[in-house]
């Protein structure tokens, strides 16, 4: 028999054991590498004595928790439409700031095919001022008129600084909601110092955020690389917006991402569109006057915008932006002004719309929209697959003014999209007899055009003929 004891004493075996128990720790931490650096985080923060962040005034005082759960939340039943003629006005209400920004049951879906949006038309869906944009053209900001609104958008210094501070006090607003109104899915993992940004964590998606956007601006590319930030150098910012060589096009969107901080924008914005489903987008005038000092969208991301590229909305006033829509000049033009002009910083508005489509898709730039002089072709309802393929399409917008510094008007943009046979007729509101006439009515009833604005010529005869069919079996 073989005697093992020299090679099975303490000094050998004591050595062997330290080294192997290593080797399998070094594995566990590699199996879930984000729960890891949820633990990390967490040791950071309740190292430091618990001396939490806190959500920003505005959000703390006004915003009260909600315990519904986002999953069992069905998307909300507005009524935007109602019999009879169609009126242009702002047809805004206040509501409480609660109310701002929702979680319902689409909520993780629509972030995810956002996010597809966002990757495929970069360019196009998201607004940032960059140094490189910065420029020396000529204009007289006291002029008056459509020769105005003609003009080239002045860009200076001191409005890409503005930007970066609203897209801060925005991002300051976003992050204070969120904790207060849903304590339950975002939760401070790391508070804000000297040294970090802070680490939100958004347990429906699963992903970490900053907290503090002014912070997170000065990161360098070795910075806290034990925090997992979702969008911190995300492949999802194309190239060529970085590219040194990137070409400025007319409205000079494609400029140069000339340094880090200007990167780390951009983050801020794509972590803004993977917390909440609405669009967000920021108007502010420019310093030079310009445009009879109307607001001008310069910040945000616009992924679900309906019948039109929204790039031509970059750099453009409100005059501009709402250039297409039918009478907005003569009436609604300077109500709108006034009224961002006027409103109070924290207060909160809400408008509705509505319109339909025959496609599921909710980036659309070349359709969803009719030209005056273009020849719609109808569908009829069983082209439409018995109104399995139409499709009613709502906008929920708000604004309100952020403070206190920027003085930025945000607007945001939660989209709703039903199927008319599978999902509104069937749904327990939309399916009422007084809803369904009212919606028969207002189609019907909407002048022409307005009609060639929204397409009607394409869907309304099939919609009217189905609601028709609803109301007759009532």
């Amino acid at each position: 028999m073989v005697d093992l004891s020299p090679i099975l004493g303490k000094h050998i075996t004591f050595p062997l054991m330290c080294c192997f128990s290593y080797l399998l720790y070094k594995e566990l931490l590699t199996i879930d590498k984000p729960q890891a650096s949820v633990q990390n985080v967490k040791n950071k923060e309740s190292s430091k004595g618990g001396d939490k962040w806190k959500p920003i005034s505005l959000m703390d005082k006004e915003v009260e928790a909600s315990s519904d759960a986002w999953d069992n939340t069905k998307p909300y039943p507005y009524k935007p439409f109602k019999a009879g003629e169609y009126k242009l006005n702002m047809g805004v209400k206040a509501i409480p700031i609660s109310d701002w920004l929702v979680l319902e049951n689409t909520y993780k879906q629509r972030i995810e095919a956002k996010w597809e949006i966002i990757r495929e038309n970069y360019d196009d869906v998201i607004y940032f001022l960059d140094p490189a944009m910065i420029n020396q053209a000529s204009g007289n900001s006291a002029e008056s008129g459509d020769s105005a609104l003609n003009q080239e958008t002045l860009i200076t210094e001191q409005d890409v600084e503005n930007c970066r501070r609203a897209l801060c006090e925005l991002y300051d607003h976003v992050l204070g909601f969120l904790l207060k109104r849903f304590p339950q899915y975002f939760e401070l993992l790391l508070s804000p110092s000297e040294e970090s940004p802070g680490v939100l964590h958004n347990k429906i998606m699963g992903e970490f955020h900053p907290v503090d956007p002014r912070k997170y601006l000065e990161l360098s590319k070795n910075d806290l690389e034990f925090v997992n930030y979702t969008c911190r150098d995300t492949d999802v910012i194309p190239a060529n917006v970085a590219s040194t060589d990137a070409k400025r096009d007319h409205i000079g969107y494609r400029s140069l991402m000339s340094c880090t901080e200007t990167k780390r924008s951009h983050e801020l914005i794509l972590s803004l569109a993977r917390l909440v489903e609405e669009d967000l987008l920021l108007l502010l005038p420019n310093s030079s006057g310009q445009f009879n000092e109307e607001y001008i969208l310069m910040v945000g991301c616009f992924a679900f915008a309906a019948g039109f590229n929204p790039r031509e909305r970059f750099l453009k006033p409100l005059t501009l932006v709402h250039g297409p829509v039918p009478e907005y000049k003569q009436k609604l033009q300077t109500q709108m002004n006034r009224f961002f002009q006027t409103h109070k910083m924290g207060k909160l508005v809400m408008r509705l719309n509505f319109s339909f489509q025959t496609h599921t898709q909710m980036y659309v730039t070349d359709d969803n929209k009719g030209t005056d002089d273009e020849q719609i072709s109808a569908k009829s309802l069983e082209d439409l697959r018995g109104g399995r393929d139409l499709f009613y399409r709502s906008e929920r917008q708000c604004l309100i003014k952020l403070g206190p510094q920027s003085k930025a008007m945000c607007f945001s943009i939660k989209t709703y999209l039903w199927n008319m046979a599978d999902q509104f007729l069937t749904d327990e509101h939309y399916s009422k007899n007084g809803v369904l006439q009212d919606m028969y009515d207002a189609v019907a009833g909407m002048q022409e055009n307005v009609g060639q604005y929204k397409r009607r010529p394409e869907w309304g005869p099939a919609l009217l003929t189905l609601l028709q069919q609803k109301l007759q079996k009532a």
